[in-house]
């Protein structure tokens, strides 16, 4: 296994290590976040056993790709104070689901492709959603540093995954039949730290009598 994947599943251990420990101070989207950082973890580990077995990771990957979108939608409605903001988040999450399993039986076979068409419109919500996040953070200011607010960790997180995964992950079925370069694969797994890190420091700063305003 390269060094930069151990590095990165060690990573996950570390955000999920620092999710469960504070998990009992932490507000209602820290834990759905916290969780969400187990969930990765354990497809990533199970994503290199699939892939070792079966010589490719698309299912996993499949899963992997709607758990997300679960998880940090999930944040992002309890996060929101306008209702009908809210709504849309439930119905977008409704509609992804329903789209998900259409798309894996019968577009992208779960078997064999990778879900293109899954990643395309969840990174484009997410980077919706940062930006409906931001705004509504300029409209309702907290009295804390900014950088001391979870929510703004977590919301640059999701806005830099979001941006900058988009054409990466919307090429992974090319990736899987041509050879990567390696600026490519490290700068995946670079991105990829980079917003596990974010992630980190979000459940580290999140704190249920400081972020009760967010």
């Amino acid at each position: 296994m390269p060094p930069v994947v151990i590095f990165y599943l060690i990573l996950l251990l570390l955000v999920s290590a620092v999710g469960m420990y504070r998990y009992h101070k932490i507000t209602i989207p820290g834990k759905i976040l916290a969780w969400s950082v187990i969930a990765v973890l354990l497809c990533n580990v199970l994503n290199k056993v699939w892939s070792a077995v079966y010589h490719t990771n698309a299912p996993i990957l499949h899963v992997e790709s709607i758990i997300e979108f679960v998880f940090y939608s999930l944040v992002f409605y309890c996060l929101f104070k306008n209702k009908i903001i809210k709504t849309i988040v439930v119905v977008c999450i409704i509609i992804l689901t329903v789209f998900f399993c259409l798309n894996a039986m019968i577009w992208q076979p779960i078997k064999s492709v990778f879900p293109t068409n899954i990643y395309l419109p969840t990174l484009s919500l997410f980077t919706i959603f940062s930006l409906l996040l931001f705004r509504q953070m300029l409209l309702y200011p907290l009295k804390i540093n900014i950088v001391k607010q979870s929510v703004f960790w977590f919301n640059a997180a999701m806005l830099f995954y979001a941006t900058t995964m988009f054409f990466n992950l919307g090429m992974t079925n090319y990736y899987s039949q041509h050879k990567w370069d390696a600026y490519i694969y490290y700068f995946w797994y670079f991105i990829l730290c980079t917003f596990h890190v974010m992630i980190g420091i979000a459940l580290l700063m999140d704190n249920r009598e400081t972020q009760a305003g967010t």
